[in-house]
């Protein structure tokens, strides 16, 4: 099966993204995070679109959504999502987030109540910015060297390569790493591949992520959330404040740590992610 490429208009910009499967079948709207594309839920989006009609949506900035200039700010995002699912007439689609894609899920729930029904969010730090637990000089570094990245490569085929190895890529499976590479970039006139998510949007989305005050996001949700946290050092607990803040803010939620993967465990462990999304929807 194979994706059919589309796009809406909402809040005053073009949103594209992937529908997968029978427009008749439940809605499920699936989102990514910052620096990722449409594409990185494919593996999910094959599988799921025999009983669901998945639109996995590239956020402003990202893949072959509009790309402003401005707005790169998560509040943005779920002002975006929102206009999204109301465009498209979906009614509490059933929903899917993955970091930043799943706050746009939150502050869409948030803005405007009865937009999400029910929704896995895979490791979205509900609390404090990852940020914040670096010091300002580390902060800087980071952002730094996002906006520095190199945006143009010579192939699509010398960046897989060069980033291959990289830490934050290495232990992604190869299929999704590919569908990365393919959705991730444009190919040029003289077969050069350029990033569609344009580095300064990218590093203005992680600096502008320490502003966002998720405790006011979470309040007056409708929706019910299941919090899916991978197995690493510094992950997010039942314990803590902010996730027992979503609990209380929202329609009988629940919170569920992955046996293992880090914070990109949808890219890690695709099968394993995509088996806990099957749980808890098709509860539903």
């Amino acid at each position: 099966m194979q994706p059919v490429s589309k796009f809406v208009e909402a809040n005053g910009i073009n949103n594209h993204y992937l529908a997968w499967g029978d427009p008749e079948k439940p809605p499920l709207v699936m989102a990514h995070g910052v620096g990722l594309c449409a594409q990185i839920w494919n593996h999910a989006a094959k599988d799921l679109a025999r009983d669901y009609y998945v639109m996995s949506i590239d956020l402003r900035g990202h893949g072959d959504t509009d790309k402003p200039g401005t707005g790169y700010t998560f509040q943005q995002i779920g002002e975006d999502m929102a206009a999204v699912i109301q465009a498209l007439g979906l009614d509490r689609p059933f929903a899917v987030g993955h970091s930043a894609g799943g706050m746009s899920l939150l502050i869409a729930d948030h803005l405007a109540p009865g937009t999400v029904g029910k929704a896995i969010l895979v490791d979205t730090r509900v609390g404090d910015s990852p940020m914040m637990m670096l010091t300002p000089e580390e902060r800087q570094e980071r952002m730094e060297r996002t906006s520095q990245k190199r945006s143009i490569w010579e192939s699509r085929e010398i960046m897989y390569a060069a980033y291959r190895d990289r830490r934050v890529f290495k232990t992604w499976t190869d299929e999704v790493f590919g569908y990365y590479i393919e959705g991730g970039t444009r190919l040029l006139e003289d077969g050069r591949a350029e990033l569609k998510c344009p580095t300064d949007a990218e590093s203005t989305f992680y600096r502008t992520r320490v502003t966002l005050e998720t405790s006011e996001v979470v309040k007056g949700l409708s929706g019910q959330y299941l919090l899916l946290v991978g197995n690493y050092e510094g992950a997010q607990t039942e314990q803590d404040e902010a996730v027992q803040r979503l609990m209380r803010e929202s329609n009988n939620s629940q919170f569920k740590a992955l046996k293992q993967g880090s914070h990109f465990a949808p890219m890690e462990y695709p099968d394993q992610v995509l088996a806990e999304i099957r749980q808890y929807l098709d509860q539903g």
